[in-house]
């Protein structure tokens, strides 16, 4: 008889605090109650990105932020403010009945939108983060017109950030990494695999290697970076691989099936991440670097140590020094080090960072971070945009030009170029944030300083449990953070708004959460 009846969630008022947010639970159910004065509202209790309990957030101002990797939300409708989401939070109905908050299981629709913009057609080249974000935001607002994506690779979108991390850790189905089965057909894109050898500004036009020329109303170029592959001596030898793509990744995790030991070259973050997860694997990991302490130079010697002692207690072997050839016939057997030092290898990852993909953009000169200059609305010329890897723009945080390769950031400037094809006209003030799964940990940075006077260090980094802000005239500009989510949190959502209390005011102990 009551079959039929929508199901429902129940929450105490008294267990909504003012300001705050609370699980309610029924069953398998679950919804995110939310109170401010405007009343309580209730939405999906999972981030839409990968899933993370919005419960552990954080709600700084009119933002709800994911608790892995700082996706936003207006508390006000559930809308998404901040990538690496790309969906708003699903709504449910919400009433009061005595001392309860009743949500009825029933999705509130999403409104419809209808873009006004004289644009027809979009143009994209690339298929990474910043288009797929340019995309989904261009659908979500409502643009009906037709969008062409061009990208090398045949495969769908797909998650690049899992490359270096859970994907190594075992054999893993590459169809676990896409975004979506079948993200052209859901987003209504022609997508064309295809090498392009030219792209002109001037005219938004696109050559590829076939011959054909593509046009559009509206070009974005997001051609991201490719691996830097250096020139050593038995380079080419078979066992030697970087990662990058997901063709990548998936050579590297079935030759890791045959390996016994393998060298990683850089002591960045892909080749951290990888040396982690394939320790995990049961691999004999040994990374090679230039420095001493890997991310010192980013992160201050106190981070980079304890870091460094967390992998190493973890089973990676460090060594450094400077590559002199790879050894091997046909195959690896060994990477040479400079002093005559032989390291064993079956396998040999090279993590020695990537080069922006500006080379086929005519008329365009790279600057000295190899990025394509632009100002703070991201355009190259009119009707054209670039976003992601090969962006230099004005950072707003830092007040400095910066080249980031980071995937949010990227999301960010394809969400700011969607909004631009449509008739936004403000200006790109993003904050940079990237995650690192280093092992078991994950290390939050945000901000941009690429140097820095000083380091404000709090909690204790050996314990893997502490934030550093960095300093830079006298102005906090970054921070990073392993377990501190809460100031963390609230300093990237301060630094957005320009907020950031003084470096003295956080070396004496300002309360961040409560600021934000």
């Amino acid at each position: 008889m009551n079959q039929d009846k929508p199901r429902e969630i129940r929450l105490a008022l008294d267990a909504i605090p003012l300001g705050g947010k609370a699980e309610g639970k029924a069953g398998e159910d679950a919804v995110l109650f939310v109170r401010d004065a405007d009343g309580v509202r209730a939405f999906q209790a999972k981030c839409p990105h990968l899933g993370a309990p919005l419960a552990k957030g954080e709600i700084c101002g009119s933002r709800l932020y994911c608790p892995w990797h700082k996706a936003a939300f207006a508390i006000a409708d559930g809308s998404v403010e901040e990538p690496p989401a790309l969906e708003s939070l699903t709504r449910y109905p919400v009433r009061i009945e005595g001392g309860e908050a009743v949500a009825t299981l029933t999705p509130e629709p999403a409104p419809a939108k209808r873009a006004g913009t004289t644009v027809g057609a979009v143009l994209i080249v690339g298929t990474g983060a910043a288009a797929v974000a340019c995309v989904t935001t261009l659908r979500r607002e409502g643009f009906s017109g037709t969008i062409t994506m061009i990208g090398r690779e045949v495969q769908e979108p797909y998650d690049r950030t899992k490359l270096s991390k859970q994907f190594l850790a075992k054999p893993t189905p590459p169809e676990a990494m896409l975004l979506e089965p079948d993200f052209a057909a859901a987003h209504r894109v022609e997508r064309i695999a295809a090498e392009a050898t030219r792209i002109d500004p001037a005219t938004r036009s696109v050559t590829l290697a076939d011959g054909r020329v593509l046009t559009g109303d509206a070009l974005l170029i997001a051609t991201g970076s490719r691996a830097v592959r250096p020139d050593f001596e038995g380079v080419d030898r078979d066992g030697v691989m970087t990662l990058r793509s997901l063709d990548d990744a998936v050579r590297l995790s079935d030759a890791a099936e045959q390996a016994r030991r393998v060298v990683v070259i850089g002591a960045g973050f892909i080749g951290l991440e990888a040396a982690a997860f394939l320790t995990k694997r049961g691999l004999s990991v040994t990374v090679l670097s230039r420095e001493e302490i890997p991310f010192a130079k980013r992160f201050g010697e106190a981070v980079g140590t304890a870091l460094k002692r967390y992998h190493a207690g973890n089973g990676v072997t460090f060594v450094t020094g400077c590559v002199a050839r790879i050894v091997g016939d046909e195959s690896v057997a060994a990477v040479e080090i400079e002093d005559g030092t032989r390291l064993p290898a079956d396998l040999v990852v090279i993590g020695a960072g990537a080069a922006p993909e500006t080379a086929i953009v005519a008329g365009a000169e790279p600057d000295g971070q190899g990025g394509l200059a632009v100002g703070t609305d991201l355009k190259l010329a009119d009707g054209v945009w670039v976003a992601g890897d090969i962006a230099a723009f004005p950072e707003h945080g830092s007040r400095l030009t910066a080249r980031i390769e980071h995937w949010r950031l990227a999301q960010q400037h394809g969400t700011h170029v969607a909004r631009a094809i449509l008739g936004a006209t403000d200006a790109f003030s993003g904050t940079p944030f990237f995650w690192s799964n280093q092992g078991d940990k994950r290390l939050d940075y945000g901000g941009y300083a690429p140097d820095f006077d000083r380091v404000i260090l709090q909690g204790d980094p050996a314990a893997l449990d502490f934030i550093a802000y960095y300093v830079r005239e006298n102005r906090a500009v970054a921070a990073c953070s392993i377990g501190r989510n809460p100031a963390f949190t609230a300093f990237l959502h301060l630094l957005g708004e320009d907020r950031v209390p003084s470096a003295e005011a956080i070396e004496a102990g300002a309360d961040l959460p409560a600021l934000a």
